[in-house]
């Protein structure tokens, strides 16, 4: 996912370059491409965040399922 996103990105910017260097940087097919970059972008950056989140959830339950099975190995030598 993150890497077709990516992929739209670049090929948005260059779209945006080739417009921008063609017909003025103000032109409004250029202002457009970057409008529409823009909104790639924070998409990408949602995404990110997202994924970090996922991650750090997954890591803290990982944790929480190590900490049970030794409380269960040690009860259980205990008795």
């Amino acid at each position: 996912m993150l890497d077709a996103l990516m992929d739209e990105i670049n090929r948005v910017r260059e779209m945006m370059i080739t417009v921008a260097l063609e017909n003025g940087f103000t032109s409004d097919e250029a202002v457009r491409y970057s409008q529409e970059l823009d909104t790639l972008i924070y998409e990408y950056q949602i995404l990110c965040r997202k994924i970090g989140l996922q991650r750090k959830k997954t890591n803290i339950l990982y944790r929480q399922a190590l900490l049970l099975t030794k409380k269960r190995s040690i009860l259980s030598q205990a008795y």
